[in-house]
């Protein structure tokens, strides 16, 4: 999935159903995209929900 802008990445994960591709897709792109002071936030969120062996390919 393409997003034009953070914002709109955040629209989608806020709004697709839990754990759907579309979900997990506009969540990557937020934790690469946000603004520093959310990217905390936003990558413990995304720790709670998948392992560091989840597959997901966001972890570094």
């Amino acid at each position: 999935m393409e997003f034009e802008s953070f914002e709109q990445a955040l629209e989608v994960c806020m709004t697709a159903a839990d754990g759907s591709p579309e979900q997990d897709e506009a969540l990557l792109y937020c934790l690469n995209n946000a603004p520093p002071e959310l990217q905390d936030t936003l990558k413990k969120l995304h720790e709670s929900k998948h392992g560091q062996n989840c597959g997901c390919g966001s972890h570094k």
